[in-house]
């Protein structure tokens, strides 16, 4: 019986002792990917005010009683479209008059004309004469474009603002009758710091939302910078916005513009998230070093789509890390790095 008992620890030394054997040339596979340079955005708020690309006040050219007003507040007008008229009968009345002075003088220039052919005039009165002429035609085309502007047109597409005077109103030339706001393009201007004004070429993008449009997000397009402060040392950025055609938004609307910045001298990088594992509440990771693991105290940031995350501090864009199987490593371990996944190695097995 002594010799049994002594036989059994002599076995199991030498099984330990093969298994351990065995485990000093066992090398763990893993995972690892490179760090990527992130290109970090910086962004910057500003309110502002959404108003119509452009707004006209439509004044006739000439005075009288109003005839008719054919629009009327908030209507969709095109472009040429008739918006008022002044009863017209003065002016035809002027233009009558003058159109029969005109063929008077024709006809006595015509005559004038003839003898001043055969010398039988002098050249003074043929050209008092024919100036005569001159002015009466312009006094009638002057009285035709009076005629012409009784009536008022729509310089463009748009809606009617504002309406300001009745049918049988008497109104002055130049006095506005009516608003018309264009707004197949809207604009936006906000006031910014120096800053933003010296770095404006690193502007990525701009975009706005409205309180009332929760989750709806609007582009902008920078159309441009004054160049000169206004009296609180800003500058103003002049934004536009092509709204769709069922677009919300409307002259006149509060919103946020949201100015996107990129910071191109940042060492941020990006890596897959699960490559960052926690050590007594700080981030590590597991980097490699002449195929030893070694881990590496990181600062991380936000996380980004598509499953990394942003490393703020202590990696560098082609640093290498481990990406599986975090706490099953310890320091200075020596791995074998798995080959990537292919149609003939599916699972990386091979």
């Amino acid at each position: 019986m002594r010799i049994l008992f002594l036989t059994l620890p002599l076995l199991a030394a030498v099984s330990c002792g093969s298994k351990d054997e065995h485990a000093d040339e066992y090398v763990k596979l893993v995972k690892t990917a490179k760090a990527v340079a992130e290109t970090p955005f910086v962004d910057e708020f500003f309110p502002g005010v959404i108003e119509e690309a452009e707004q006209t006040n439509l004044a006739f050219r000439v005075a009288g009683p109003i005839r008719k007003i054919h629009v009327k507040e908030g209507d969709k007008v095109k472009k040429g479209q008739l918006i008022a008229e002044l009863d017209p009968r003065d002016y035809e009345v002027q233009k009558s008059a003058i159109e029969a002075q005109v063929r008077q003088l024709q006809s006595e220039y015509e005559r004038i004309a003839e003898l001043n052919a055969r010398g039988s005039v002098s050249p003074n009165d043929y050209e008092k004469m024919r100036a005569g002429k001159e002015r009466a035609e312009a006094s009638l085309k002057n009285a035709v474009d009076q005629l012409n502007d009784t009536k008022l047109y729509a310089p463009f597409a748009g809606y009617i603002a504002k309406v300001a005077f009745k049918d049988g109103e008497l109104v002055n030339r130049g006095v506005p009758i009516a608003t018309l706001i264009d707004v197949a393009s809207l604009k936006v201007e906000v006031n910014t710091p120096p800053s933003l004004f010296i770095h404006r070429d690193k502007i990525v993008s701009i975009s706005c939302t409205q309180d009332q449009l929760p989750g709806e997000t609007f582009p902008l397009t920078m159309r441009s910078f004054n160049q000169k402060a206004n009296h609180n040392g800003l500058y103003t950025l002049y934004l536009d916005h092509a709204p769709s055609e069922n677009s919300k938004l409307a002259p006149g609307m509060n919103v946020l513009v949201k100015v996107r910045l990129a910071v191109a001298d940042s060492s941020i990088v990006r890596i897959p998230a699960n490559a960052v594992f926690e050590r007594n509440g700080e981030s590590y990771v597991w980097t490699l070093q002449d195929s030893r693991v070694v881990s590496r105290k990181v600062e991380t940031g936000a996380r980004l789509k598509d499953g990394y995350l942003a490393v703020i501090k202590g990696l560098k864009p082609g640093d290498e890390v481990v990406t599986g199987g975090l706490h099953l490593l310890s320091e200075n371990e020596k791995v074998r790095i798995a080959a990537p996944a292919s149609k003939t190695n599916i699972g990386n097995l091979l």
